[in-house]
């Protein structure tokens, strides 16, 4: 495995680099690093402020094998904790809900919202027992506008020093949550991320509709941190392909990119993310949480239809050339390939810091 991450060098400017072999990609060894290494210490998206809102509430899931769950305790205060009971290891919490207690589904074992050990029933003859360091294992958590993240190793840089660059650009105070749609794809995370990241190259080969009201020409990057920005205005051509999406475009749209996995795309009235999730080597979800601004008008509601039917048909697109470059992969004829200098900034940025964690 070292020699096959000595294969990319960062350091290599963008016009002379070659990108990440394919092992990078197709073996799965590399998802086994990149779920003890990266995956445990970077801020990850599992959850919405909505989902949050009350005290008692709460989300629970599963983010490189460790299950979390993430909850309002009785003061309002976000808090996250491995979703690990401390008597023989059962999650205290299932999906989403609400609750005035975690209560583990094993044997009884009763935590407060805030983590601390309750009640332990039927303990009678257990010695040297401190309740006080039987509580919950908590992690770190912040919220960001309507995100929550948690990160599973503690240390580095806060979440809202890392969001910074986006302070200006991601207006999401006149949004609401709307609807959530995953779909599962057969290629590696890293594929899924460098579609994502190739400023715009594939957009006028691929998403024939799409592209026909972009200004493909007006299309930058923006690199800062381990934020990446992708910048394209508004075109004045007519809808192609059968659907419009002039409407839901405004005056343009900015792609940004929070390292490793989270996607938060910004155009006219709808904001998008979309979370990476890798399933195995070469199975990915992609998780699509959809907000638009409110109204309650027939005209409104048209609209997002229009807008989630728009939406699914450029992600079924990217889904099928994803799938198929996965397939490339595999192949023995290909190693490694090169990057557009023009446009593909932020995949090579992209490369750099999954080199720098990976070797670490």
């Amino acid at each position: 495995m070292r020699h096959d991450l000595e294969q990319f060098d960062p350091a290599v400017p963008i016009e002379r680099a070659e990108t990440p072999p394919a092992s990078w990609y197709v073996d799965p060894t590399f998802l086994a690093l990149e779920r003890c290494t990266l995956f445990r210490r970077t801020w990850q998206a599992v959850a919405r402020s909505d989902q949050l809102a009350r005290p008692g509430d709460y989300s629970a899931g599963a983010l490189a094998g460790e299950p979390y769950v993430v909850v309002r305790d009785r003061d309002g205060t976000l808090r996250a904790f491995f979703n690990v009971c401390r008597h023989h290891a059962a999650c205290v919490a299932e999906g989403d809900g609400n609750a005035d207690r975690l209560v583990c589904p094993y044997h009884g074992w009763v935590y407060d919202l805030d983590g601390r050990l309750r009640k332990a029933p039927r303990l009678g003859g257990i010695q040297e027992f401190d309740r006080e360091r039987f509580g919950l294992v908590p992690l770190e958590v912040e919220a960001w506008g309507p995100f929550v993240f948690i990160r599973l190793e503690p240390g580095g840089e806060s979440l809202q020093r890392l969001l910074r660059p986006l302070a200006q650009r991601i207006d999401t105070s006149s949004l609401r949550f709307l609807t959530r749609r995953s779909y599962e794809i057969a290629c590696n995370w890293k594929v899924f991320v460098d579609n994502y990241l190739d400023g715009g190259y594939h957009v006028g080969q691929l998403h024939g509709g799409l592209a026909a009201q972009l200004d493909l020409d007006s299309y930058r990057t923006e690199i800062d941190g381990r934020i990446s920005l992708q910048i394209c205005a508004a075109g004045s051509g007519g809808p192609a392909a059968g659907t419009d999406f002039a409407e839901r475009l405004g005056r343009g749209a900015v792609y940004a990119f929070v390292y490793p996995n989270f996607m938060i795309n910004r155009y006219g009235p709808i904001m998008d993310t979309n979370w990476v999730v890798p399933l195995g080597h070469d199975r990915t979800l992609t998780v699509f949480d959809y907000y638009f601004e409110p109204s309650e008008s027939g005209t409104a509601e048209r609209f997002v239809e229009r807008s989630l039917v728009a939406s699914d048909q450029v992600q079924r697109e990217d889904i099928a050339v994803c799938e198929s470059v996965q397939r490339g992969l595999g192949s023995s004829s290909f190693d490694r390939g090169r990057y557009a200098p023009a446009v593909e900034q932020a995949a090579h940025h992209f490369h750099g810091l999954l080199h720098a964690d990976l070797c670490r």
